[in-house]
């Protein structure tokens, strides 16, 4: 029987369990630092699959290990915990378990992004600005100050009505405004580095042929995909993004609740912001099905049925290799 390696990952500490070809564990704590695991790694002969949990920190891990002869497997770490819920739970538990279900193929993984995926994901996320624009809005709404629409998304923000504003409120306000201008600044930057390798990546550029999608939609469902031959249908990954309804089923009764919200949660705010411009300035596929699923169940389940018919657009793009316009003529000459 094979041997198999559980890694419980952390900042400053990592515990290694190395599962021998028997039920014998060995236990090693050692610091997070790059020799440290090197000689704990030296121990098992190369090839050895290694498994840990896909925390923040896992890149440099995966990397060196990988390096090293050893091939990293991603754990789920939701589904990993229901599988193995214990009752006792440590460092070493944890990676011990880990090491089990590795052996047994039991371990729910995840896809292990390559370098490109992860830098499009650092730039993707880098390009956030909502905290500060919240705490604004915030600031005025408590003292009920009406605001004009998106003035906090122009280029040069400017702080309207400081003077109503009572407390400490305008103090506040002008420092934001000035973050905020810093930040335009610096996203503008980011803004041109992600459109330069959206125009790069063959795949992100069919993306960018859809109405209402940008670079930077592109690019995270590019990063976050991957290969979109994971996926067999466009639902799974629809429900890849958190984006398919919750399915509870007993017997003869079936109940679809709200979405899952499961993945990433910037990648499914900006396919839902680039479904609603697309709705707003290109009539299409997803406009049609907008439309029809509003008049029957309202606006707020219509926006989220958008964003899932242009998941299933970028799905066939990427699946098929080929832009929009030849998508829409495909799917006449279909019908």
């Amino acid at each position: 029987m094979e041997s198999a390696v559980g890694v419980d990952l952390h900042e400053r500490v990592t515990q290694i369990a190395v599962l021998g070809p028997g039920e014998q564990v060995q236990q090693y704590r050692v610091p997070s630092e790059e020799e440290a695991i090197a000689r704990v790694l030296a121990r098992v002969p190369r090839g050895t699959r290694v498994a840990v949990e896909a925390t923040r920190a896992w890149w440099w891990f995966v990397d060196q290990a990988e390096a090293a002869g050893y091939p990293v497997v991603l754990s789920h770490p939701k589904q990993t915990k229901a599988i193995a819920a214990a009752r006792l739970k440590t460092d070493r538990v944890d990676a011990a378990m880990l090491a089990r279900l590795l052996r047994a193929d039991l371990l729910p993984t995840v896809w292990i992004p390559g370098p490109h995926e992860r830098q499009w994901r650092e730039l993707v996320t880098h390009r956030a600005r909502r905290t500060i624009i919240n705490e604004l809005y915030a600031v005025y709404a408590k003292r009920h100050v009406r605001l004009p629409g998106r003035v906090w998304l122009r280029a040069e923000p400017v702080a309207p009505r400081v003077n109503d504003l009572s407390g400490a409120a305008p103090g506040l306000v002008e420092r934001d405004v000035t973050v905020l201008r810093l930040l335009n600044t610096q996203i503008a930057d980011v803004d041109a580095e992600l459109a330069r390798h959206a125009q790069a990546d063959p795949g992100a550029r069919r993306l960018l042929s859809i109405p209402g999608v940008g670079p930077m939609p592109a690019l995270a469902v590019r990063s976050w995909v991957g290969d979109v031959r994971r996926c067999a249908q466009a639902k799974q990954l629809a429900s890849y993004f958190g984006l398919a309804p919750r399915v509870r089923q007993s017997a003869a009764h079936t109940h679809r609740g709200p979405i899952s919200k499961e993945g990433s949660r910037v990648v499914r705010w900006l396919v839902v912001q680039a479904a609603l411009s697309g709705i707003r300035f290109a009539k299409g596929p997803t406009r049609r099905h907008y439309l029809r699923v509003l008049r029957r169940r309202g606006r707020p389940i219509a926006r989220i049925a958008a964003a899932r018919k242009l998941v299933g657009i970028m799905f066939q793009l990427l699946r098929h290799e080929m832009d929009y316009d030849a998508f829409v003529s495909w799917g006449r000459h279909a019908q």
